[in-house]
């Protein structure tokens, strides 16, 4: 409780802060939201890597895409995110990053417990996610970036850390979560391209093409942090979203 308190009074603290700051600024606002690996892209704003404009991020740890069909849901993600969302404005650029936790737990779980097929619950997820996306437009927010979801790095076996620990109830294998990851991402694709939506993924810079899985590069340090290495993310998020970004400014600056 204390420590979504605190992320909340973070967000809204910069949020108010970067208001004055690039009140200014030629280009639209851009807004991160997703699970705690959207702070891959809070460090890259750090490095100033989106340019001179205002820049928000709503992490909530634990989100899922499926959780999205439910306003009950354990981590609140679709009340916090809407609430969120609802102080910036329509010409906001929103970048959408779930599907971690999905792939990595909840597609797994959901189907060992209600004896349902993989696919079958990534459909789930999947219609869940764009449910999200598709309502976003119907508030006004038609510069919408869907993201792939990161690629799982809890190695087979592990069980010490917070989360390997929570999620040890899934017996699948990293290769079996890696595969789930990237066919969940070919149809976040198909789906954002059949809405004329910007999809932007990384996995291409992660796979080691040898193992089939993340390379050791991209590895947090503590093997037992399941995010990837904050710096190397960053970069490559940054270096895949800019032209995405330029695109939208464009067409700003030609509506304007």
């Amino acid at each position: 409780m204390i420590r979504k308190t605190y992320s909340r009074w973070r967000d809204r603290t910069v949020f108010l802060i970067d208001r004055w700051r690039y009140r200014n600024s030629s280009v639209p606002p851009l807004v991160f939201v997703g699970d705690s690996h959207v702070n891959y892209f809070r460090h890259a704003a750090k490095a100033n890597a989106f340019g001179w404009r205002r820049i928000g991020v709503c992490a909530v740890a634990g989100a899922t895409a499926v959780g999205l069909r439910n306003p009950n849901a354990k981590t609140d993600a679709l009340k916090r995110f809407s609430e969120y969302l609802a102080d910036w404005p329509p010409e906001t650029i929103v970048v959408i990053h779930l599907g971690e936790v999905d792939c990595g737990f909840v597609i797994w779980y959901r189907a060992a417990k209600y004896h349902d097929s993989i696919e079958r619950q990534v459909n789930e997820s999947i219609t869940a996610y764009f449910g999200f996306v598709d309502s976003l437009a119907a508030r006004g927010y038609r510069r919408v970036i869907v993201t792939g979801a990161t690629l799982p790095t809890i190695a087979d076996g592990q069980y010490s850390g917070e989360v390997a620990n929570a999620r040890r109830e899934v017996t699948a294998s990293l290769a079996e979560r890696t595969q789930l990851t990237l066919h969940y991402n070919k149809r976040l694709h198909e789906e954002a391209l059949a809405r004329d939506i910007p999809f932007v993924d990384i996995s291409d810079d992660l796979i080691d093409s040898v193992t089939g899985v993340v390379k050791a590069e991209f590895r947090n340090a503590n093997p037992l942090n399941h995010h990837l290495d904050h710096a190397r993310a960053a970069a490559s998020w940054a270096q895949k979203l800019r032209p995405v970004l330029a695109d939208y400014n464009a067409r700003a600056s030609n509506a304007s």
